[in-house]
């Protein structure tokens, strides 16, 4: 078990605020450390801002296991879907500089940009890309297509043009889906825009003007000391494990969506610039604005997604604006509230998507003077998932040993025929449903395939053994009639 807290105080930490109650924010750092102890997280890093500052960070647990290295409000830690504002304020930069129009259709700036219905896909603008509005294009329908071709994992333009083959549900506008797709053919249209990569075009027109100097993209990760990047902890058959970073596995053509790493510190500098506290002007403000306003309701209908890639929920009936994000090892949120000039962001080492946003929720509360809800100790998706790829695998070791045992004793044969047809056609049509899944549904942008490794490891198991299986009972039954016909014929000779 960790100890919590373990605290590293940097010189950010001893600012203060004049209007900002250092009681309170004693509270959100006892409060997160006792709900990480709780979950059982592996470390994380929380900070606290005031207008223009980062007044508080504390840092818990640890950022590599292994090594037991203390994490701090320097430590880079991968940003998941948080690279959604991120592409989102260099799409509004480009709009307040009027370089694009986020009203008029994508096709304005990518001509050839089509989902697989035509004639709706020349309805979707740049703002319903923002706003989850691509006419009910969901991630469960796009994130696979990585795996479309040899390129699409690596190229942002490859994987966009994969979009000829999803359907659209609904004309664009109508509902908010969840689309990190939109995001990343939100990165070709900054290509397009700006005849830049997206890379150069975020360094120069945000992390460098807001001095987030640690913020970056997998690529350039191999430049930095690995001790200043925390190690992502996923589950591997129900057990905390650092297997590969996540732009290891999602690759490059998902950056726009969700490829960021970053540190608090960073974090702290781009919710001051969001609060309207940056010393530098990145666009006018009206646009800065306009980040704030609501397009559609989310998919839960709590909250509305909004032009500047964020959500927005009323909390203690005060408008709040937040962005969480989930890696192959990494949970992360970032929240503002503009009528406290109040931001906090929190990073995560581990995957554990069902605390972050309840937890950085709760410390605003806090911050605000209100009692927390608690997300208390929860059973997380990676867990069951590993629960489940050990189901698969001990009912296919039970497969394995059975006919290995049927083989030795020599018993590759059955009493009755009818026995042995149903059991060709039900591991038959296992084998074949299984099979089908795994070599054409895409479920996820990562792992094997698309699957989680564990769950691909017991998939494969059980699809082998059924196989097998089928196959035996086929060897049965044919056989079985062979003699039957052969028998009969030295009868009438």
């Amino acid at each position: 078990m960790l100890i919590y807290p373990i605290s590293t105080v940097t010189a950010l930490d001893r600012v203060s605020s004049e209007n900002l109650e250092e009681s309170k924010l004693e509270l959100v750092m006892e409060y997160t450390s006792n709900q990480l102890k709780m979950n059982d997280i592996v470390g994380g890093v929380i900070g606290v801002v005031h207008k223009d500052k980062l007044v508080r960070t504390e840092s818990y647990g640890v950022a590599d296991l292994e090594l037991k290295s203390k994490p701090s409000s320097k430590t880079i830690y991968f940003a998941a879907s948080i690279t959604k504002a991120l592409t989102a304020t260099s799409i509004l930069k480009l709009y307040s500089e009027g370089l694009l129009d986020i009203d008029q259709p994508v096709k304005s700036y990518i001509p050839w940009f089509s989902f697989k219905n035509q004639e709706m896909s020349d309805q979707v603008t740049v703002k319903h890309l923002l706003i989850h509005a691509a006419g009910g294009v969901t991630s469960s329908q796009t994130d696979g297509l990585v795996f479309g071709n040899d390129q699409s994992k690596d190229s942002i333009e490859q994987y966009v043009r994969l979009f000829n083959r999803v359907h659209m549900p609904e004309s664009p506008g109508q509902t908010g889906n969840y689309c990190n797709a939109c995001y990343d053919a939100l990165g070709l249209v900054i290509e397009y825009v700006t005849g830049m990569s997206y890379y150069d075009y975020m360094d120069q027109s945000i992390f460098d003007p807001l001095q987030m100097n640690d913020t970056m993209y997998g690529r350039d990760l191999g430049n930095i000391r690995e001790e200043s990047i925390a190690k992502e902890y996923t589950w591997f058959f129900a057990k905390k494990q650092h297997l590969e970073r996540s732009y290891e596995s999602f690759g490059t053509s998902q950056d726009p969506d969700g490829g960021a790493y970053s540190t608090i510190e960073d974090l702290g500098k781009y919710l001051s610039f969001l609060l309207g506290y940056s010393d530098v002007l990145l666009m006018d403000q009206s646009t800065m604005e306009l980040m704030k306003s609501k397009g559609v309701p989310t998919e839960t209908n709590t909250a509305s997604y909004t032009i500047g890639g964020f959500e927005a929920k009323q909390l203690h009936q005060v408008d709040v604006y937040y962005k969480t994000g989930d890696g192959i090892g990494s949970s992360t949120a970032i929240l503002f509230i503009p009528k406290y000039d109040l931001g906090i962001a929190l990073l995560l080492g581990e995957s554990r998507p069902e605390i972050q946003q309840q937890l950085i929720e709760d410390a605003a509360s806090i911050m605000m003077g209100y009692s927390p809800v608690s997300p208390g100790a929860s059973m997380t998706f990676g867990k069951v998932i590993g629960y489940i790829a050990w189901i698969l695998v001990a009912v296919g070791t039970f497969l394995m040993v059975i006919m290995i045992w049927r083989v030795m004793k020599k018993k590759v044969y059955t009493s009755n025929m009818w026995r042995a047809f149903i059991g060709f056609m039900v591991y038959g049509v296992l084998a074949f449903f299984l099979w089908y899944l795994i070599l054409t549904v895409r479920p996820f942008s990562f792992g094997f395939y698309g699957y989680p490794y564990d769950i691909a490891i017991g998939l494969i198991f059980i699809i082998l053994m059924s196989s097998l299986w089928s196959i035996y009972y086929l060897f049965i039954i044919i056989t079985r009639r062979y003699v039957k016909v052969l028998n009969r014929q030295m009868k009438n000779t």
